[in-house]
């Protein structure tokens, strides 16, 4: 759905039965559309002012760890929206996807933001209670970056390199694995593997050149908003998009323990609720310029930058971020249909079946059904 009309196609469109925006669908009622207008008019008056938000004073921080931080989250901080719903939210910089499960497990994070394939491979390979509850983009810009000044400019220049990585069993790999075998390259025949860490770290070695152990970083799989800032760069190329061979991909989503959710449901629906506004907030064109504006705040960006993370996030509707932090559950199965592509499970799985919403699935959308209903009251 295309964000600049979003607010018009608002009225014919809304939430099927498995709660899936797709297609003009009939609106469920007076009340959501007196909602709407409320939020519209909310964000004209908050178009040119920031909200400071402070600590809520009855409740624990939220610790929340992801790889970088959503236009969604920036405007769920800035508008105050989080500490409308009465929830304070600590933000975590995740070093890698290896630390972030490891840190959600052990109870350091309470929610994380991370790839859906992360979620699937630890549910189905290592047995983990790890639910999606939420959907924050259809594929994050997820492209394959390269450094010119190293002599490589396309992909086939790559043979016999290391390819920079989070760990080897991320969800990153997976979708490298697809853009590399498009085009006749496999792994640990024609490329392998050199695992640094997450994406903020990734981008920094590609700029200078090297990782911190001296390795060359020849090249590496960036996503929203590292591949905007990687783009900036003379001598950084951006030369393959996985939507090119995969979309809708089910990229960067929301995730809990089921165990968290179970005894923290009305935390995670006011978390969710103030995510989803702060969503619907950037997606109107009228706050166009006060949220990149901050963005480069929240990123420490150029306006420029800020301008094209926008463009990538708010306007591209083939891999931005969802409107509403929905899961898109067609990107779902893509998702998990892509790593079952490359043997990335111990098992045989059936996509359309493990896809399917449920208390107790890998995709649990009650959370988000409750959160949106609160929306409307």
């Amino acid at each position: 759905m295309d964000k600049h009309n979003y607010f018009y196609n608002y009225f014919s469109y809304g939430p099927n039965k498995e709660g899936m925006v797709y297609g003009k669908m009939k609106y469920s009622g007076f009340i959501a559309l007196a909602f709407v207008f409320a939020v519209i008019a909310e964000g004209f008056m908050g178009a040119g002012s920031t909200f400071v938000p402070q600590a809520h004073a009855s409740g624990s921080c939220i610790q929340y760890g992801a790889f970088g931080k959503s236009v969604s989250y920036i405007e769920a901080v800035n508008q105050g929206y989080f500490v409308k719903e009465g929830v304070s939210v600590c933000y975590n910089q995740v070093t890698s996807s290896t630390q972030q499960i490891s840190s959600l497990l052990s109870g350091q994070y309470d929610i994380i933001s991370s790839t859906a394939d992360n979620v699937v491979n630890q549910d189905v390979n290592n047995n983990q209670s790890i639910q999606v509850i939420a959907g924050i983009d259809q594929g994050a810009n997820l492209d394959l970056v390269v450094n010119t000044n190293l002599g490589i400019n396309s992909i086939h220049d790559l043979e016999g390199k290391a390819i920079l990585v989070d760990a080897p069993n991320s969800g990153f790999v997976i979708a490298l694995e697809k853009i590399m075998a498009e085009n006749g390259m496999y792994l640990n025949q024609d490329y392998t593997l050199n695992s640094v860490g997450g994406s903020k770290i990734r981008y920094q070695d590609m700029v200078a050149g090297q990782t911190s152990t001296g390795d060359p970083a020849y090249a590496t799989m960036l996503a929203s908003p590292y591949i905007e800032q990687a783009r900036a760069v003379s001598y950084l190329n951006d030369i393959a998009s996985l939507s090119t061979y995969t979309e809708p991909y089910q990229g960067t989503s929301i995730a809990i323990t089921r165990s968290y959710g179970q005894h923290n449901t009305a935390t995670v629906d006011r978390f969710l609720t103030a995510m989803i506004l702060g969503s619907m907030y950037a997606a109107n064109p009228s706050n166009q310029s006060a949220v990149i504006a901050d963005i480069a705040k929240a990123d420490g960006v150029s306006t420029q930058i800020a301008a094209n993370i926008y463009a990538d996030t708010e306007q591209n509707t083939t891999t931005g971020e969802n409107v509403n932090e929905q899961v898109n559950q067609q990107g779902l199965v893509n998702t998990i249909n892509l790593r079952q592509e490359f043997g990335g499970f111990n098992t045989t799985v059936n996509s359309t079946q493990l896809a399917q919403p449920g208390p107790n699935a890998i995709y649990n959308n009650e959370y988000w059904q409750q959160a949106y209903q609160d929306l409307q009251h």
